[in-house]
């Protein structure tokens, strides 16, 4: 019977492999998480991409940072994509591996950035303490970490929801769920996502458009991957603006700070390691 690293290395091995080439995307996570970030996330000599998927947001720190040795590092056959994405660049060095487990010494990175990692094992601070180990001292790390929602109590029952389905949809085969998620984007992008658009333009209707559910789709297809990733993962954890904060600011990490990243449902929250 396979663990939860094995089903999360699954689902994800297979939704690498099905994505377009890096090269014709317009927005790149790292983007939209460094214009949310008060300091440059790409610093030093060295840094890490952990649970870096097909190696997006690697290809694009180590193409506009040539200087910097850019380590990528995923649990799923995504390195493979990575791998055929960077072809050319010299300062990218690819790892298969678990964020609970890093296959790195202590002290290496002057920076790690990780961008919808911690929030899918099933020990988040363990996770940290891992990255943490691998940092330099006075080292930055950025996250990026799930909301719970809490704040919002529609989309907070509706995770209840989804956390309820994929109990059965973790079982399903990832191919036919992929499948699934393909005929339920267009659907969800009518039904949330247009309308959200429509009334963010008006003032008095812009509350309601942060408080619908997936309210960040752009076109009839561009929730696929959103909503395979909701369900084919076993484990979903989701923090708490306090949460997310404490989770940095209790182990070892200093000057930490907190944003809700505006395209997406979650948290960016970073800090600098203790240099104690």
């Amino acid at each position: 019977m396979l663990d939860y690293n094995d089903k999360t290395k699954k689902a994800y091995g297979f939704l690498w492999k099905t994505h377009k080439n890096a090269l014709f995307i317009n927005t790149w996570h790292f983007n939209e998480v460094q214009e949310s970030v008060s300091e440059p996330i790409v610093r030093g000599g060295f840094g890490i991409d952990i649970g870096s998927g097909c190696g997006y947001d690697t290809y694009i720190m180590a193409k506009t940072n040539p200087s910097v040795k850019i380590y990528s590092m995923d649990i799923s056959d995504g390195v493979y994509k990575t791998k055929e994405f960077s072809q050319g660049l010299e300062n990218v060095f690819v790892i298969k591996g678990s964020v609970l487990d890093l296959p790195i010494k202590n002290n290496i990175f002057d920076f790690a950035y990780s961008f919808g990692v911690l929030h899918h094992v099933s020990d988040s601070e363990r996770g940290l303490k891992e990255i943490t180990r691998t940092l330099k001292k006075g080292a930055p790390v950025f996250l990026y970490l799930y909301e719970d929602h809490s704040e919002n109590r529609i989309k907070y029952y509706t995770l209840k929801l989804v956390t309820v389905l994929r109990k059965f949809t973790v079982k399903i085969p990832p191919k036919i769920l992929y499948g699934i998620s393909y005929l339920i984007s267009p659907i969800m992008v009518i039904l949330f996502s247009y309308p959200a658009r429509i009334f963010n333009r008006f003032r008095i209707l812009k509350p309601l458009s942060e408080k619908m559910p997936f309210n960040f789709g752009t076109h009839l297809f561009s929730l696929v991957g959103s909503l395979y990733d909701r369900f084919s993962v076993p484990i979903e954890n989701r923090f708490s603006r306090q949460e997310a904060f404490d989770l940095l600011s209790k182990n070892k990490f200093t000057k930490v700070k907190i944003n809700r990243l505006r395209t997406k449902a979650g948290w960016v929250v970073w800090g600098h390691k203790d240099k104690c």
